[in-house]
């Protein structure tokens, strides 16, 4: 009469493990590494599972459906990565585009060269009653003034023709902006532009690509409130 000991392996010729997967696919993280390891995993617990209290058709569900959660997971990971890629990629191409263009940014200076009208312009947040703009020099003595009346919130450009108050011309170099808005007796929210041209793009694969405007310094792409032609 033979003994059987019930905490010994059972060996199950029927059940063995699945072999075929690539050998040169290492990454835990590999959906066929990880079908492997669970495949494994269950082989070896069904081979030494009590034949007293075998596994349960439940608990194997469970698992199987644990696995193809991971599975699933994984596959949705790898397709946000690629779209996050494309989307860079695009966004790079969008801004290679910008060098040589000219474009309005947040600054409160501006770059003037002698007897060439310089651009410039105003962010405002909300309704105005009235805005006063003013262009400087370095020992804040007013050169320019302008003053407006009744405007809606958006983005507007203007010239300055390079010459002061008494109209004498400006020589080349770094000038200041000021601008205060009210809506009646009320503040109004208001961001001075100036404008450069876009000299080169350093891209990034995180999407925080530096635009070089030469003199004017680096930037972001959503320091950018208006691109010109």
């Amino acid at each position: 009469m033979s003994t059987i000991h019930i905490n010994q392996p059972i060996n199950n010729h029927f059940i063995q493990p699945n072999h075929d997967f690539p050998k040169n696919s290492t990454d835990p993280s590999n959906p066929l590494n990880l079908q492997k390891n669970f495949l494994t995993l269950l082989i070896t617990q069904i081979q030494n599972q009590d034949p007293t209290n075998p596994i349960k058709n439940t608990e194997l569900t469970s698992q199987l459906a644990q696995i193809n959660t991971a599975n699933g997971i994984e596959k949705l990971n790898n397709a946000a990565n690629k779209v996050s890629n494309q989307i860079n990629s695009m966004t790079n191409i969008q801004l290679n585009s910008l060098i040589g263009h000219h474009v309005m940014t947040p600054s409160h200076q501006i770059i003037h060269t002698e007897n060439i009208p310089t651009k410039f312009g105003i962010e405002l947040i909300s309704h105005a009653t009235s805005i006063k703009i003013n262009i400087l020099d370095k020992n804040n003595k007013i050169l320019y003034e302008k003053i407006i009346k009744d405007q809606e919130p958006g983005i507007y450009n203007f010239l300055w023709d390079g010459k002061d108050l008494n109209n004498n011309i400006m020589q080349t170099g770094k000038y200041y902006i000021t601008a205060t808005a009210k809506n009646n007796n009320q503040n109004v929210p208001v961001e001075t532009l100036s404008e450069s041209l876009v000299n080169s793009i350093i891209t990034s694969s995180t999407n925080d690509s530096i635009i070089d405007l030469g003199p004017a310094g680096n930037i972001k792409l959503f320091d950018i409130r208006e691109i010109l032609t």
